[in-house]
């Protein structure tokens, strides 16, 4: 099972990411864009695991998750990820707020999963909302943040952490949550 640990949205915030993706295809010649059930932030991937893995990793999450409160954060900045030399790249939204929280969240996460033989994560933990892949714009990048700057600023509050199974349904990508705890420490 491909899967990975991640943080769920609200239906009223992942319909206000389906606007913002709304302005920004019409300054795009392509992209493959996020599905509105599929935003989240992810904290951990972790490829193709066994079924046997699952309550290890369940028991993980529910650690975490009890030794955190809910957290606030605010839609950002829009950014972009490309690889050297590609003229495409990931469309995406920054975060702010209470982001210390999240990077404490996603330490301790880092933590339990390499204490159940997971391997660290090496890059920088860079928390954001994929908006689209492979996306190229009509207008210069700086054009297309302006474009969508009225709807950035929004406040929400992540409420649990999810152990997420990634797979295609008729050619499509789908996240299903399999197990899911709440953030319970106030």
């Amino acid at each position: 099972m491909r899967a990975f640990i991640g943080l769920d949205f609200d239906v009223g915030l992942k319909k206000e990411l389906c606007e913002i993706q709304k302005i920004l295809k019409l300054s795009s010649k392509k992209g493959s864009w996020v599905p509105q059930p599929n935003f989240h932030i992810t904290l951990k991937f972790l490829g193709n695991i066994d079924e046997d893995k699952v309550g290890c990793i369940d028991k993980a999450i529910k650690y975490v998750a009890y030794s955190n409160s809910p957290i606030s954060l605010i839609l950002g900045e829009l950014g972009y990820f490309n690889k050297k030399g590609e003229e495409y790249g990931v469309l995406w939204l920054g975060i702010k707020g209470a982001v210390e929280k999240l990077h404490r969240v996603y330490d301790m996460m880092e933590r339990k999963m390499n204490e159940i033989g997971f391997v660290m994560e090496k890059r920088e933990f860079t928390p954001h909302i994929t908006l689209g892949r492979k996306v190229k714009s009509n207008i210069p990048f700086n054009e297309l943040s302006e474009s969508i700057e009225h709807k950035l600023g929004r406040s929400f509050t992540l409420h649990n952490i999810a152990l997420m199974k990634s797979h295609e349904v008729m050619g499509k990508r789908v996240y299903t949550p399999i197990k899911y705890h709440e953030f319970v420490r106030y």
